[in-house]
């Protein structure tokens, strides 16, 4: 009787054998749960603050009028466009071709050609026709107004269809 009593007292060797895999199959269960929960609560972060590109805003001040004499073309680098000031008011021209929406560059000393894109050759005249190139249209003008602090303002949203000038 003495030895039945040894002989059930020892494991056998499947037997631990299969308490170490029920150890391990729980462990990894567990671990597979844990994983899973938190890849989903990670991805409802992620949900709730959206990747957004925050675009800078359309409407902006280029200055004051004292900082455009009178016949005068300054490019506002970083925002596409080009104030002209003239006798008889100013306005703001964008520098993008109409074509393939490469940045145009101003043309110095050429009575005929205002502007002239580098890409594929388009040119345009002062005021931003057409003169010649793949450009299909002219150089759109935009709106500009004065704000109650005498600054000037320029709303690239709204597109200038009279190309009538800001008479200052």
């Amino acid at each position: 009787m003495e030895c039945q009593n040894s002989a059930s007292a020892m494991n056998l060797p499947g037997e631990a054998v299969d308490e170490d895999r029920r150890g391990f199959m729980k462990k990894l269960t567990t671990t597979a749960v844990v994983l899973g929960v938190g890849g989903a609560v990670l991805e409802c972060g992620r949900f709730l603050k959206p990747n957004v590109l925050y675009e800078p805003s359309r409407v902006f001040k280029v200055g004051e009028l004292s900082k455009f004499p009178i016949g005068s073309r300054i490019v506002i680098e970083g925002r596409g466009i080009e104030i002209v000031r003239e006798r008889d008011g100013m306005h703001a021209i964008s520098l993008v071709c109409t074509h393939l929406g490469c940045l145009i560059k101003p043309v110095e000393n050429d009575p005929d050609v205002g502007y002239m894109c580098p890409c594929h050759g388009s040119t345009f005249a002062h005021k931003g026709e057409v003169q010649g190139g793949p450009a299909p249209k002219d150089l759109p003008w935009y709106e500009m107004f004065m704000d109650n602090t005498g600054a000037l303002v320029v709303d690239t949203s709204k597109v200038n269809q009279k190309r009538t000038k800001l008479v200052v």
